[in-house]
């Protein structure tokens, strides 16, 4: 998944052929405990030029609808990474404003598993907070790291929906793999454990492109209180603190955003279409985003 606004990239693939997880969910089995599916057709190989080892994994959309406020979109994907799970990402593109997207996963086998949404940049802070950062990319790469371009000054809010047993963490991608260096750090919220079968996991994001923030000190003071100099909360949070979270489970997430000071949005992730109420209104839509003005 990619993001621009206003000219400006948010993030950047590795340029080289592998595997990579590019802006969507990590799902590990940590102790190889689960049984792989593979592709039936034992000739397929595989990222890394494996014969029989190719993932047998099957995608499809199941939701898309267009309207001049958001585009609204489901997709489902059966063995993701070859792992005994069903994937669905769900999105809600509030055009011109945001993305908020939902990944939920649905184990068809218990194993001691790592998940982790996860957001792929050049810089990551100096805004950051238990469950979100601030992030934006200074120079995109070209011709596999040997040319950057210019980019605007855009910064874009990555917004995990908080869960007390998850936890922010920051990575140095080129640890791993030298060919992230087009795109080295990584902003991921990670969650371990062993789901039952048929356990269900939500992870739901927000992204909000925005203009930079950056404090300027108003006072020679010492005292860093007295330097503290962002205009507002929205700022010092780069507008995370106007995120809401109502309710977040896998038959419902419901946001209220107040990303500018008097400016309420909705978003409603409602697949069930069962009625809910929010605000001073009841839908049973499966996905809605509700502008200000309405």
């Amino acid at each position: 998944m990619g993001l621009n606004r206003w000219g400006a990239p948010f993030t950047q693939i590795v340029t080289s052929k592998g595997a990579s997880v590019e802006n969507r969910i990590l799902i590990e089995d940590i102790n190889k405990e689960a049984d792989r599916r593979y592709h039936p057709d034992k000739l397929r190989i595989n990222e890394f030029w494996k014969e029989a080892s190719m993932p047998d994994i099957q995608s499809e959309v199941t939701y898309f609808e267009e309207t001049p406020q958001a585009t609204y979109a489901r997709l489902r994907v059966s063995n993701m990474d070859g792992l005994p799970v069903a994937y669905e990402r769900e999105f809600i593109f509030a055009k011109n404003r945001f993305l908020a997207t939902r990944e939920i996963v649905t184990f068809e086998e218990s194993f001691e598993a790592r998940l982790a949404p996860l957001w792929n940049t050049h810089n990551i802070g100096p805004q950051i907070g238990k469950h979100w950062a601030n992030t934006f990319v200074h120079h995109p790469v070209a011709a596999n790291g040997t040319r950057s371009m210019k980019s605007p000054p855009v910064d874009l809010l990555v917004w995990f929906a908080p869960r007390h047993e998850a936890e922010l963490q920051v990575i140095n991608r080129l640890i791993d793999d030298p060919r992230a260096e087009a795109c080295p750090n990584q902003v991921r919220y990670v969650w371990q454990g062993k789901p039952e079968i048929g356990e269900k996991l939500v992870f739901t994001q927000v992204y909000y492109p925005h203009a930079p923030y950056r404090a300027r000190s108003k006072s020679n003071n010492p005292n860093p209180q007295a330097k503290a100099a962002y205009a507002n909360d929205l700022q010092a949070t780069a507008h995370a603190s106007g995120i809401q979270l109502i309710r977040d489970t896998p038959e419902l997430s419901m946001l209220r955003l107040e990303l500018d000071p008097g400016r309420v949005e909705w978003i409603v992730f409602n697949p069930e279409e069962k009625t809910v109420e929010f605000g001073n209104r009841k839908s049973r839509a499966p996905y809605l985003y509700v502008p200000s003005s309405e």
